[in-house]
């Protein structure tokens, strides 16, 4: 195995300040979150519960789709499976 150059050295220790930093960070965020339900979440609006996450505290938010956007949506789809069963058959046909 190589030796590790100077330049991968200094990128490998970067890598992990920039490790330590994040985790030094999430502790705090996870302070300041703690902080904010003692205080029962004020002037923040109920969509802001931590119920939604990833484990990141971050809120997901939730994206909601009109019924107009959810038919075009479901249009442009059987037009796509439409076109490929269309070209399937035409090559079914051609190996024939």
């Amino acid at each position: 195995m190589p030796k590790k150059t100077t330049a991968d050295q200094a990128i490998h220790i970067a890598v992990e300040k920039l490790k330590q930093e994040r985790l030094r960070l999430s502790k705090e965020l996870a302070r300041v979150d703690d902080a904010l339900s003692a205080l029962g979440g004020l002037g923040s609006s109920p969509s802001t519960s931590t119920s939604n996450t990833r484990g990141t505290g971050r809120k997901r938010s939730k994206r909601k789709v009109s019924a107009i956007a959810r038919k075009r949506m479901a249009e442009a789809a059987r037009a796509r499976w439409a076109a490929y069963r269309k070209e399937k058959g035409k090559e079914a046909k051609k190996a024939l």
